[in-house]
This record gives C-alpha cells, structure tokens and sequence, in this order.
C-alpha cells in the first residue's frame, strides 16, 4: 500500500468517526415521553397529597408503580423505532443511551433504598422528596456529559437548567409544593431538551 493510500483511508476513518460523533441524537421521542410522563404524575402526586384530588394518600404507590409500568412499556416501544434509525448506533448515541440507562439505574436505586429503609422502620414517607431533587441533579450530569463528548454544546443550557433546578427544590424538601415545583421544571429539564432534539434530527435528515 503506498503513503497517499494510507493517507486516504486514515483520511476516510476520521471523516467516519466524525460523522459518527455528529449524528443527530436519537433520543429526543423517549426523553419527550418520560418528560410528559413525569411531569403529569409529579402533578397528580402533588394534587393527590394537598387533597385535590380526593384519593387518599395509601394510593399514591398505585400512581408510581403506573408510572414506572407505562414508562417501561413506552422505552421498549420507542427504543425500537429509534434503533431502526440510521445512526441511532453513532458514538454520541451510544454515549447517550448509556449514560440515561446509567441515570435510570441510580434514581431506581434510590427509590429501593428508601423504600427499604421504610419497610426497616427506619426511614419515612418524606424521604421521596429525595428522588426529584436527585434527579434533577442527574439530569444535570447527563446532560453535561453528552454535550462535553459530542458537536451537541447547547445540552449545556439542559445541564445548567437541571442542576437550577435542583437547588430551587432543596428548600421545598418536605413540603407539598416540591412536587409541583419539580413537575413545572421537568417541563423545561426534560420536555423542552426533548423536543429540540427532535428538530434537530428533522432538520439533519
């Protein structure tokens, strides 16, 4: 193999892998999912313990094992159309679902943990106001991340945005109105960075 035909394929390899690392991130229909998702239960669980609702507090565990059942159901769904997709295996994608599987595996690590705690006796109900705050926190470090390795920079405004958010919510700890506080903010950590995703990846086909 002579130079200028080593030159040509090192030169072909970087165009791929850039091309790779600039593919539109895929994501954006699953994030738009789990964000209304979210959103409307952290709504409803917020209705549900300031008595707006008239269901009582004993039922507030229907709401989330809800949740988390349409929410899988909904990933398995999505996720499937999204891997059809070309480029849905670029290394910004990759990167991308990793990192949200990794978060995922966090917050659910962190529910079972206080849920045993409680079934221990020694935790309370009042220890779920932990989760938003957290999640929003991991948000921020999601977002952060994907937007360090790849071309997609203005997750940084998502990441700044979530982790805002997180600290505003801090002070609600312990009070009904965390809930409704975190539901009006998912809309702009997780519904908005979704939806423009989403207009990337039209505007990039």
């Amino acid at each position: 193999m002579s130079n200028q035909e080593t030159l040509d394929d090192l030169n072909y390899a970087t165009a791929l892998a850039k091309s790779g690392n600039e593919a539109p991130l895929m994501g954006g229909p699953i994030g738009l999912m789990w964000g209304i998702l979210i959103s409307a239960t952290l709504f409803a669980h917020w209705s549900i313990i300031t008595g707006r609702l008239g269901i009582e507090l004993q039922y507030l565990w229907l709401l989330w094992i809800s949740f988390s059942a349409v929410g899988g159901m909904g990933s398995a769904i999505l996720g499937r159309r999204v891997g059809r997709k070309a480029g849905a295996h670029s290394m910004a994608n990759r990167i991308e679902h990793a990192v949200w599987t990794m978060f995922s595996l966090m917050l659910g690590c962190l529910w079972a943990g206080i849920v045993i705690s409680m079934l221990l006796g020694m935790g309370s109900v009042g220890l779920f106001d932990l989760v938003p705050i957290v999640g929003f926190a991991g948000q921020g470090l999601a977002y952060g991340v994907i937007a360090k390795i790849s071309h997609h920079k203005w997750l940084g405004y998502a990441s700044g945005a979530a982790f805002v958010s997180s600290i505003l919510c801090m002070p609600a700890f312990g009070q009904p109105g965390l809930y409704l506080l975190a539901a009006i903010a998912t809309l702009f950590t997780v519904v908005l960075p979704s939806l423009k995703t989403m207009g990337f990846e039209d505007a990039e086909r």
